[in-house]
């Protein structure tokens, strides 16, 4: 750690502790760094040097004790620690491959606060001091050794009070040391060099790292390990020194309300951050604004139509060309039902051997048994029989059949209607279907999906890109921890992903509704903007979804398994491909409370019935998606700030 001379000490702790649970990681810590001076930190793993580290700067709470950073409590109001007056270097490497040493360095510069004009001032000394390649350099090809420099230079670039250095010297060649101490050497005028007091660090820590063996079972320091006079480092380390004056910490509430509320700085920051990345990502933005797109497109295509080329044996005992039977035939859809005249043996074995789909057989008599039928009052069964239309049916497939059926009514109404013209009611059923109060006569299954499946497509989707979007856990931590000392928030953070997933979500709107509307026809009765901002707002669900799964899960992989695990139950029973009214209960309750389903009813009376938000059933789904993007977004700012 380095520190500049302002304050008498830099940081102070006092019986500081902390625990995991049951597990005491600091123990009545007690630590005084002065100002002005490099203080190693050294110890074997587990002894809880992070984690002192991470209560010094504010990300991490203690269990007591007391704590001052440069005179106050971490994370006081107004205070910048963590923010601006401290800098950090991570061990691990909190970079994006996806960007520029210029990018980099301007998205720092962007949440510190820096004018564009003081960030490429310091950008321009930085480069030219650590012998990094151009600015326009991806981090991607840079060597190990050149991607910790920039990693040093974002945590130089505010110019902090407070510089954290987590191992700084990997992979930093002896040239470069030497000019840690042209830089520090006029900053501190203390020690005599700073490779000099890494050089002793290192051999401190070779030393200690031979007496491993003598520390405790738990894997704290002995005493003759500790840090200032005897103490006990096997004690847990975190700690806050003597509090400033009880005045110096009363705030106006303006402090207050600017320290707790989100700084949109920070958010632009961010947003310009994540929008570069989808920029250098093209693969990945591509995926996110067609997929949604071809999904939905496929389902119109696919998905509730009649069925073509269905193939029907037709055993037909008529000969005469005159014959009802040949006049009935005629008036069967052949686009859909092929006709295949074969005698009643090859018909029954072609069926059974799943050639046909079904078998319509005729009498040699239909035509004058039909006659009697429909002018004769009194008729016996033999004429009965002899003038039906028998029908044998594979209902394997229920969708077919039903089709074979529909077709089957259709023709018999035409033939009719033919035959007898203004009598042909004599032989009609006596139920008249009138013109629907809602959609039309020739509504198809296509229509009543593809509301729910616009619904489902972008929040599954967009939840996916978030998912891709992260780097492996690890390194999103690291650069959390990076981004969360310089002042961010999660819920910041939150946002601003938010916000710039929007923009995907406005493009995937716009190619859906192009596609669904204008080309393949579907019906819009109602208010094209609420149609909208439910998209979005379903869009959004799948954002806040993704960074749940993002911040809970650690690798990618596992994390689109659960995403995929999820979506298809949700996909079931959310209504979108089969109505609700068919689930049974109990799983009916769950269903009801799932973020589609109500939306996807939504979505159909706006459209098909043109209704608006005083109806129940149309605001009642605009809060149950709003009421689960709170939840999503609360639940993954908690598990970031947890996890982090």
């Amino acid at each position: 750690m380095l520190t500049l001379p302002i304050l008498n000490f830099a940081i102070r702790c006092r019986d500081v502790c902390r625990s995991y649970g049951k597990l005491k990681v600091l123990n009545n810590l007690n630590l005084a760094v002065p100002q002005g001076q490099i203080y190693g930190l050294l110890g074997p793993s587990g002894c809880g040097k992070t984690t002192l580290l991470k209560c010094i700067v504010g990300t991490l709470k203690i269990s007591r004790g007391h704590i001052t950073v440069l005179g106050k409590p971490p994370a006081f109001p107004g205070h910048d620690i963590p923010g601006k007056k401290v800098g950090y270097m991570p061990q691990e490497l909190a970079l994006y491959n996806e960007f520029t040493i210029s990018d980099t360095l301007t998205f720092f510069g962007r949440i510190h606060g820096l004018t564009s004009k003081e960030t490429q001032a310091r950008m321009n000394f930085l480069i030219d001091f650590l012998d990094l390649p151009q600015k326009t350099s991806l981090v991607r090809n840079l060597s190990g050794g050149q991607r910790r420099r920039v990693s040093l230079g974002a945590a130089l670039l505010q110019n902090p009070e407070l510089l954290i250095l987590d191992e700084p010297t990997v992979g930093v060649d002896p040239v470069l040391r030497s000019k840690y101490h042209t830089c520090t050497v006029p900053i501190l005028s203390v020690l005599q060099t700073l490779e000099h007091a890494f050089l002793q660090l290192c051999e401190t820590s070779d030393q200690v790292g031979s007496k491993r063996d003598s520390s405790s079972p738990d894997g704290t320091l002995d005493k003759s390990q500790s840090f200032e006079n005897g103490k006990d480092e096997s004690q847990p380390i975190l700690g806050v020194g003597s509090p400033p004056a009880e005045e110096s910490l009363k705030l106006d509430w303006k402090v207050r309300a600017r320290h707790v509320l989100p700084k949109w700085r920070n958010i632009a920051a961010l947003m310009i951050k994540t929008l570069v990345r989808m920029k250098r990502m093209p693969g990945s933005l591509c995926f996110q604004f067609l997929l949604p797109v071809i999904q939905v497109s496929l389902i119109c295509l696919c998905v509730g139509g009649d069925p073509k080329g269905i193939q029907v044996a037709i055993v037909n005992n008529e000969t005469s060309p005159s014959a009802f039977s040949q006049s009935f035939l005629s008036f069967l859809d052949n686009s859909s039902v092929q006709q295949v005249n074969l005698s009643h043996k090859e018909a029954f074995e072609g069926i059974y051997n799943g050639e046909y789909w079904s078998v319509i057989g005729f009498g040699k008599n239909f035509t004058s048994y039909l006659t009697k039928r429909m002018l004769q009052r009194q008729v016996s069964q033999e004429i009965i029989d002899g003038g039906s239309i028998h029908v044998w049916l594979d209902q394997t497939n229920r969708q077919i059949a039903l089709m074979v059926q529909k077709k089957l009514h259709q023709a018999f109404q035409a033939f009719v209607d033919y035959k007898l013209g203004g009598m042909a009611y004599m032989v009609a059923l006596p139920i008249k279907f009138e013109e629907p109060i809602y959609g039309s006569q020739n509504t198809d299954f296509t229509t009543f999906v593809t509301p729910g499946a616009v619904l489902r497509s972008t929040p599954y989707y967009t939840c996916v890109g978030v998912i891709v979007a992260q780097e492996s856990f690890s390194e999103f931590i690291e650069f959390c921890l990076s981004v969360f000392l310089s002042g961010v928030s999660s819920l910041e953070t939150m946002l601003a992903h938010l916000f710039s997933q929007l923009f995907v979500i406005s493009v995937q709107i716009i190619l859906l509704l192009l596609m669904m509307l204008l080309v393949f026809k579907n019906p819009n009765e109602g208010s094209l903007v609420l149609v909208i901002i439910l998209i979005v707002l379903q869009g959004v669900t799948g954002i806040s979804f993704g960074l749940v799964i993002s911040s809970a899960i650690d690798d990618e992989q596992s994390a689109n398994q659960a995403a995929l695990g999820i979506f298809y139950p949700n996909l079931i029973l959310s209504g979108i491909i089969w109505p609700v009214e068919c689930i049974p209960y109990p799983l009916r309750y769950l269903s009801l409370v799932l973020p589609q389903t109500y939306a996807s009813e939504a979505l159909r009376c706006i459209m098909y019935r043109g209704w608006g938000l005083s109806r129940m059933m149309v605001w009642r789904g605009f809060a149950v998606t709003l009421g689960w993007n709170t939840f999503f977004l609360i639940l993954a700012t908690v598990i970031l700030k947890l996890r982090t």
